[in-house]
């Protein structure tokens, strides 16, 4: 354990330098599970998110990504898969649609206000090869896991020009039940991850001919869908490079022509891999996520994408992108899972915002947003910390309120510097050190517009989840656009293991396995975003410039919002 130094740092916000836009690049959610979606609790889930996290007013809707969208199965929720049973062959091999899984799912993130990211996968079972008869040790054996599940799914289709009617019947359903100007802000991606074994048994040559394959029929079907790729991990961004060396200049496989048509560019990073991802009661050395590696592993991926001229202007999705793998595993497996559960999840994703903010104006290309692969998991011990927004009875974890603080923020960026300024990508950066970093923000309220408030998050990060200690924060706000004598509402916000955080609670009730109901509504009063002190006013002086002190223990954030008294 790492006690950081007392010291004060400096954070200064200069209200008359806005230096554009300030993108809500966090605005996105990915599962696996895609039958849990229109599960009570999803539903719940779902609403809660659209209602109480995206800032309706400046924010699109948030997007959503699932795994499993042609998968077939029992059509029953499980951790880590789901299935939709789409297609099926009759005896004499003619194609069957059903459309009733698929509706339920997007009907619920219609009616919560969400649009899809449609993967394309797995391939359904009547159409993998007959000669991948995939083994496993533990195929029919009363598992539930079975040859299909443990291989065949990952395969290339029997018939690619059945694998493109399925992709044009699936987009045309979707078309004729939701309409066309909704389904044209959706994405659809091909597949996930075809660089890794545990997603994709074809060739290079034989995911190209998918994707060409499955293009033609979505655009056969809606010529203004939006579809993209590849969805590669961040371990290969030369699998990237070839990906759109083929949609540039490379044989489309249906067609014969040079190129292939690519909407958007997907690619996933993760910041750890905890090793070992169960212990079996063992102790566990002390692991954490890097920001430093994700901020690599993207910064390099957006550098595959700028060399390529003829793809200026294509929406970049990081629809995966996270602390950490292993959605599955939590600190019963592996104690370091436990982030998930603290506030050390939210400072992180602050900082890894600000981050990429700034690489994307260093590379000129920036990301349009990436998701969070994090929803909730069903018959669940409570704080389990897999990585998930919510424990049981939909009690959020402290990443929620994160969220939610992030979602606050204006759309015009305000000119912040701080004397802790930390690039994660310098030679000097270390996982040890924790430093104070934010964002500043304007946003036009009230009536016309005429009213602005001003928003400054701040985080206190450091890699190591193991480091504690405080700093005080000195917050000058320079310029302020108020008139001189103008009364200022101020609200300050926070995340600490006091503030915003159910599981501080649940651990001071003495970890209940089955939490009482008076219990359970002390953890959802307990994970409202909360403010550290009550609203309080200020006035400003001629010169309208305001300075707060404070101190922020590390893996915090704070927020201070300030707006005009009438």
């Amino acid at each position: 354990m790492t006690q950081i130094a007392n010291g004060t740092t400096l954070v200064t916000v200069d209200c008359a330098n806005r230096p554009g836009k300030l993108r809500h690049i966090w605005t996105s959610i990915m599962f696996d599970e895609i039958n849990w979606s229109y599960s009570r609790r999803g539903k719940q889930i779902l609403g809660f998110l659209n209602t109480q996290v995206r800032n309706r007013a400046i924010e699109t809707p948030w997007y959503v990504r699932n795994h499993n969208t042609l998968t077939s199965g029992n059509c029953l929720g499980a951790p880590v898969s789901g299935s939709t049973n789409v297609y099926i062959e009759d005896e004499e091999g003619n194609p069957v649609y059903n459309w009733e899984t698929i509706d339920k799912i997007y009907d619920s993130y219609v009616a919560n206000g969400f649009r899809p990211i449609i993967e394309f996968g797995f391939m359904p079972y009547d159409l993998v090869p007959t000669e991948y008869q995939e083994s496993s040790e533990f195929g029919k054996r009363d598992l539930g896991i079975e040859p299909y599940e443990t291989g065949k799914l990952k395969y290339p289709p029997k018939d690619f020009n059945k694998w493109q009617d399925l992709i044009e019947n699936l987009v045309r359903h979707l078309v004729e039940r939701y309409g066309e100007d909704e389904v044209a802000e959706w994405y659809f991606e091909i597949w996930n991850e075809p660089d890794l074994t545990n997603y994709w048994r074809g060739t290079f040559e034989d995911f190209c001919k998918m994707y060409d394959y499955a293009g033609a029929g979505a655009r056969k079907a809606f010529p203004r869908v939006k579809y993209g790729g590849p969805a590669t991990t961040h371990f290969a961004p030369g699998y990237l490079k070839k990906f759109l060396e083929h949609c540039v200049s490379g044989r489309n496989y249906v067609t014969g022509e040079t190129g292939s048509q690519v909407d958007f560019i997907s690619f996933h990073s993760k910041g750890a891999a905890f090793s070992p991802r169960r212990t079996y009661g063992k102790p566990a050395p002390v692991q954490f996520p890097s920001l430093r590696d994700m901020a690599h592993d993207i910064k390099t991926c957006l550098e595959v994408v700028t060399s390529f001229p003829e793809l200026a202007g294509k929406p970049i999705l990081v629809d995966e992108c996270d602390p950490a793998v292993g959605v599955l595993y939590g600190m019963y497996d592996n104690p370091n899972f436990e982030i998930w559960n603290t506030p050390y999840y939210p400072s992180f994703v602050a900082a890894l915002v600000g981050s990429l903010l700034d690489i994307g104006e260093e590379v000129g290309r920036p990301i349009d947003f990436f998701s969070h692969a994090s929803y909730y998991y069903e018959a669940r011990r409570w704080f389990e910390s897999n990585r998930t927004l919510f424990t049981n009875e939909n009690v959020a974890q402290p990443i929620v309120a994160g969220l939610q603080m992030l979602s606050r923020l204006g759309d015009e960026r305000i000119a912040l510097h701080t004397t802790d300024a930390t690039d994660p990508l310098a030679e000097t950066y270390l996982p040890q050190a924790a430093y104070i970093g934010g964002l500043a923000s304007s946003t036009r309220e009230g009536d016309g517009g005429d009213v602005e408030k001003i928003s400054v998050l701040l985080w206190h990060h450091a890699d190591d989840r193991t480091v504690t200690g405080e700093k005080e924060v000195k917050l000058d706000l320079e310029n302020m656009p108020f008139e001189a004598g103008q009364r200022i509402q101020v609200k300050h916000w926070r995340i600490d293991r006091d503030h915003s955080n159910a599981y501080t609670v649940w651990q001071n009730m003495g970890r209940p396995e089955e939490p009482e109901n008076k219990q359970v509504a002390l953890l959802k009063d307990a994970m409202q975003l909360g403010l550290i002190e009550p609203p309080f006013e200020v006035q400003t002086g001629a010169v309208k410039d305001l300075t707060f002190t404070f101190k922020m223990p590390v893996h915090s954030l704070s927020l201070l919002e300030l707006a005009p008294v009438f």
